[in-house]
């Protein structure tokens, strides 16, 4: 299984769904496409294996733009429990823990 700590390795302020929304900067689509990109086809949801490991402890924001583009996004593929099996988080305060839990159970909204 893949480690990433997001805070150290990508950024501290996670709002931005795609690099036209606020600032452009550490963008969700970027992240995913940079980091999740393998993990992007209906194959790779059949097993339950988790495939990344995200550590969140030096993030500092967590906006619901990109917890969409980056976690409910798979929602095309399989279930938010699912979702959460594959992409473990870990050291996540329970505010942005929330915020990735919403924008699960929403799914997908391309803004």
């Amino acid at each position: 299984m893949k480690k990433l700590n997001i805070g150290q390795d990508f950024g501290t302020e996670l709002t931005n769904r795609d690099k036209l929304q606020r600032d452009g900067k550490c963008s969700g689509l970027e992240f995913r496409q940079k980091y999740l990109q393998d993990i992007d086809t209906e194959n790779s949801w059949q097993s339950d294996e988790p495939y990344i490991e995200l550590d969140f402890s030096l993030v500092k924001k967590l906006g619901p733009s990109w917890a969409n583009e980056v976690f409910a996004y798979f929602a095309k593929y399989a279930t938010p429990k699912k979702i959460l099996t594959k992409v473990k988080i870990i050291n996540i305060s329970r505010v942005k823990e929330s915020t990735i839990n919403v924008e699960l159970e929403k799914g997908y909204a391309k803004k």
